[in-house]
């Protein structure tokens, strides 16, 4: 028969409690009609900003580093559980994020399980702000991620999740 002493049974079980503890994720709740920051959570220093581009035009949504003001975002829940990021309240005009290309804009219209719907999952959850969060498209299942470092590309995409980096974003209210 197989027997721990106390000190190694402690440890396997401060272990296993360890790994399980990094594997939990948390789905987040965003307040609807709240303003949201969102920012690189490889490089806080970067956020996504609106470059004002018309509704359908590719690469509307970017990382700009330290900007004078946040862009405000607004997070509204989907009839499948996913979410909507919209650049307005009430939602009107959407990021979209078709099949492996740079984030656009859309209308907001009919979200559920199209290109404009998200699945949210993140590493930390709390009233105002959520961290180390991976957004997946409806439509595709891909990652929104931003291809290679934010310094030398700031565009934002949809691309086939690989696992590492997918943690990639993180949402704080703005007051």
């Amino acid at each position: 028969m197989f027997a721990l002493s106390k000190p190694t049974a402690a440890i396997a079980v401060a272990l296993v409690s360890a790994v399980s503890t990094l594997a939990q994720t948390c789905s987040p709740h965003f307040s609807e009609g709240t303003p949201y920051a969102i920012a690189s959570n490889l490089n806080d220093e970067y956020i996504w900003l609106f470059n004002g581009a018309s509704a359908g035009t590719p690469s509307a949504v970017h990382l700009e580093p330290l900007p004078p003001a946040d862009s405000p975002w607004f997070l509204t829940s989907t009839s499948d559980g996913g979410w909507t990021i919209s650049l307005d309240s009430p939602a009107v005009t959407c990021v979209a994020a078709p099949a492996d290309a740079l984030l656009t804009t859309q209308s907001c219209a009919n979200a559920a399980g199209t290109d404009i719907d998200f699945t949210i999952s993140c590493a930390s959850c709390t009233d105002n702000v959520a961290t180390a969060c991976t957004l997946v498209a409806a439509t595709t299942n891909e990652c929104v991620i931003v291809p290679g470092d934010s310094h030398g590309d700031p565009s934002i995409r949809t691309l086939e999740c690989t696992g590492t980096p997918e943690e990639l974003w993180d949402f704080s209210a703005l007051s």
